[in-house]
């Protein structure tokens, strides 16, 4: 470690992040794509679960969605066989009708196991916040100006 005004938590965060020992470069850890350098002391990274519950919201809305989408295949389907009893098409077209039932099913099943997952992210990164702000709490702070 370097000998300096911060406490050695401190260095040792400064250090992690490839700070030189003479203190020559600046010490910044953040994300890549995280905006930087902002002038009113904000975090530079923030952290918001709308997006999270909005595809979850999404997510249930194409589930039920898609529960509609299904009864007017299969009422359409319906509709259709009605006196065409015995044509060849109606085998194919029922061929058809199964493949697609398939799909909405495996796309539906998708969705509504998708949304509590989703719901899941966005609690989680809450509490993961509330951690790393108290895991915070306890460490010193440089004073005069070099934190930033």
């Amino acid at each position: 470690m370097t000998t300096s005004s911060h406490s050695d938590e401190w260095q040792r965060l400064f250090d992690m992040a490839g700070r030189g020992g003479d203190g020559s470069t600046e010490a910044r850890m953040s994300l890549a794509s995280a905006p930087t350098g902002n002038a009113g002391g904000e975090p530079d990274l923030r952290h918001s679960d709308g997006p999270w519950t909005k595809a979850a919201r999404v997510a249930e809305e194409l589930h039920t969605s898609i529960t509609t989408a299904k009864s007017r295949l299969t009422a359409a389907h319906g509709s259709a066989a009605a006196g065409t009893e015995g044509l060849a098409s109606m085998a194919t077209l029922s061929s058809v009708l199964t493949s697609w039932e398939e799909r909405l099913k495996a796309v539906q099943d998708e969705c509504g196991s998708l949304a509590p997952k989703l719901r899941l992210v966005a609690d989680g990164q809450g509490e993961r916040n509330a951690e790393v702000k108290s895991s915070f709490a306890g460490l010193d702070r440089p004073t005069g100006g070099q934190a930033k």
